[in-house]
Parts: C-alpha cells; structure tokens; sequence
C-alpha cells in the first residue's frame, strides 16, 4: 500500500489495472531512442487499459460533461495534428491516410490524458526514475556498440534514429533529467547520482550527434532551471552551478575541434547566406528552403498541398530561378526543416494553428502550475515547460514532430505531464491556500 501511494493520490488497494497503468507509463519513455517502434507499441498499450477503464465506468461516469475548460484546452492541443490535416483535406477534395500516421498518435494521448487525471496519477513520480536509466540504456547502446549507431560523417545517432533528432530528444531528456532532482522531495544520494549522471550523459550524447539546434535551445534551459530554483536553492550553490556549466562550454569551444568549427560555422553561414557571398551550406540551404515554403504558403495559404503536393510547384520557373537546385531536391526530399513551415505548406493555416495549440496550450498549463504551492504540480510543470520550450527552439531548425515515435513520445508526455498539474486532490486545497 505505501509503495503505491507514491504514484497515485489515494490509498485504494492496487488492482490489475493499476499495475498495468504504471508500468505502462514507465515503459513508453525507457527505450524511446533505442528501439525502433517501442514507444508507438505503449501507445496502444496505454488507449487499450484507457479505453478497459472507461467502458468499465457507469455511463454517466464517462459524460463528456466531466470535463473542464482546462483539460478541453489540452485535448484540443493533442487532437489540434489530426484536425488541421482532416480539413485541409476535405477542402482539397483530397482524402488520404498516410498523413495521419504522426498525428494520430497524438490524437490517441487525448483520451490517455483524461485517464491519467481521473486515476490521479502523479508521473513525475514514475519519471523521475525511468528519465535517467532511458538516457544511460542509450548511452550504453551507442558508445558500446558505435558502427552501426554512428552517421557517416561521425555524429552520433541509432539505427532509426537520425543525428538533428537525435541530439534534440538527447539533449530534452538531459535536461528534463536535470529538472528531475528534487521533484519529489530530498533525493536519496544514490538516486542524485544517477540523475547527475543521466543528465551529463545526455550532454555528451547531444555533443556528439553534432545538432546546432539542440544547441542553441541550451542556454534557454539553463535559464529556466535557474529562474525556477532562483527562490529554493542558496545563490552560492546557483551560481556554481551556472558557472560550472558555463566554464565546461567555453572549455569545449577551445579544446574540441568539432564543437568549435559547428559553433564557427553558425556566424559564417549565416553570413554567407545573408550577404549572399556563400549560399550553398547547410544553414544556406536551410533558409532557402524556409523562404521557399513561405512562398509556397503564400500561393495556398488555406488548402495547403498535403504532404507532397507541392513538388510540382517547385519546378515552375519562378521557383527554379530563385533556388538552387540543392535546395529544391531537399525540400522535395525531407520538407523546410522547419516544425512551422512544414504544416503550413500541409495544412495551410490550419497547420500553423494546429503547431501553435500542440506547443502553447501546453505551455500555458505548465506556465500557471510554477506557481503552486503543491510540489507535484509545481515538479510536473518544470518538466513540462522544460519539454515543450526545448521542442519550440528546436522546431525552428528541425521538424520535431513529423514521424510516429516523435507524436507518440510527445503525446504522451504532454497527457501525463498536464494531467498530473490538473487533476485535484483534497490536500491540494490546503497547499493552494
């Protein structure tokens, strides 16, 4: 009994579906980058033991009138995917179901999160552990095995897994690790270690794989576990910590060739691109291609074209004269690199509301629970916040949610993490007070 009301509110005996429930959630973050399909696979393990509990429930149990604004504000954030490319497509006359793949899933968590609220379930209980063994389980897995998981240019990623998204789902679990200590209470200093230990881990992980874009949502990490813990934690031990970090990044940027010339090359090809003396490198490219997605949104901005159909528009003359044909073949190839620009020229629109619900609504929740006084809300919305402005930086560069085990981990973190800051308990009142 003791040992269950660590994940659930309450001191009901545990039963089957309880078990099945936690150990679900523990299960779909665990090989998350190590083994293709797995969190796709506790997807449907988790609607399954959703969809058992509700039909279990008596009819007027399950009204859609027990839900409140706030958690019709989340459900519409996780089904926001799947309806911004239903309309487009109703308004293209074109139905198509391979688009739906990614979104579904995340459509899929909607249900899941209101499961998660009405068991009363606190994640941040369950992920606190489960975060740093997933990232030292692919730390293992990569630097023990490196051929098969390292790109050919020597960047770090897994079999399926390639490096930009890798080192952003790296460095996100890094640093939701990090927010991890002390999310429960005082750790035991075994379990600081590992979490200290997971967290550096990751850092190494995300250096290796060589993602500018992961980097650059670093500084904004760190800036938000220091303004979280500015009240809670002594000065002195903040800024050792800040210092601490700081002084290992300049290290890097002076002892390690690679970090170097990837930090060098930012200004340089920005500059290039910019004074249009060098457009053909990588960030060139990429900004070609997001000012050629823009065109494209420009010429249909409420239809869209579905996932491929503006290539045909890319080999009309004001396209061809305007852009290399670098950039064209890798737009046709693998989409603006862009979270934005890649479901505004899907979806029009629609696409770019759908983005801005997946991330703000989100956000907002988080954003209000920092300032509980309750320690599960306030532990679940550092996690969060820490998730979703790490994908929101990072969207900018990559897209972040474009295949099925992006939707699905996304999803699911998204349902327990606001599921666990909304749902109330009796002693959350006298906390609140």
């Amino acid at each position: 009994m003791e040992f269950k009301s660590i994940f659930f509110a309450d001191n009901h005996p545990m039963t089957i579906e309880d078990w099945l429930t936690i150990l679900a959630l523990a299960g779909f973050p665990l090989l998350f980058l190590t083994l293709r399909g797995w969190t796709n696979i506790f997807t449907f393990v988790l609607l399954l033991i959703t969809l058992y509990h509700f039909l279990s429930l008596p009819k007027l149990a399950r009204s859609i009138k027990n839900i409140n604004a706030a958690e019709w504000w989340v459900v519409a954030s996780l089904s926001a995917g799947f309806l911004a490319i239903l309309i487009s497509q109703l308004l293209r006359h074109s139905i198509e179901m391979k688009p739906y793949d990614g979104p579904l899933r995340m459509l899929l968590a909607a249900p899941i999160f209101l499961f998660i609220v009405r068991k009363k379930i606190n994640f941040v209980r369950v992920f606190e552990y489960i975060c740093p063994i997933s990232i030292l389980i692919i730390f293992i897995s990569v630097t023990s095995n490196p051929a098969p998981t390292i790109a050919a240019d020597g960047r770090y990623a897994t079999y399926f897994v390639p490096p930009n998204a890798f080192g952003t789902y790296v460095m996100l679990l890094a640093f939701m690790c990090l927010f991890t200590i002390n999310a429960s209470g005082k750790d035991s200093k075994g379990l600081s270690f590992i979490k200290v230990l997971g967290f550096l881990a990751g850092l190494f992980l995300e250096m290796k794989s060589q993602t500018r874009g992961a980097w650059i949502a670093e500084p904004a990490m760190l800036a938000l576990w220091v303004s979280i813990h500015w009240h809670l934690k002594s000065k002195l031990s903040l800024f050792i910590s800040v210092a601490g970090t700081l002084v290992a990044i300049i290290s890097a940027y002076f002892f390690v060739d690679f970090f170097h010339a990837r930090v060098d090359s930012v200004y340089s090809e920005l500059y290039g691109w910019l004074s249009k003396t060098n457009t053909e490198t990588s960030m060139g490219y990429r900004l070609s291609m997001w000012k050629a997605s823009w065109a494209l949104f420009m010429q249909s901005p409420w239809h869209g074209y579905g996932d491929l159909g503006y290539q045909y528009k890319l080999t009309l003359p004001e396209f061809q004269s305007k852009f290399s044909s670098v950039t064209i073949y890798t737009l046709n190839k693998a989409g603006p690199h862009n979270e934005f620009l890649a479901n505004m020229i899907r979806s029009g629109v629609f696409g770019l509301i759908a983005v801005i619900l997946e991330f703000f609504v989100p956000a907002v929740v988080f954003i209000r629970g920092l300032n509980s006084k309750v320690q599960r809300v306030k532990s679940a919305s550092a996690i969060g916040l820490c998730l979703v402005i790490g994908m929101l930086i990072t969207s900018i560069s990559i897209e972040v949610l474009t295949l099925k085990y992006h939707n699905s981990f996304y999803g699911l973190m998204i349902a327990a993490l606001c599921a666990t800051v909304l749902w109330k308990d009796s002693s959350d009142a006298v906390y609140e007070k």
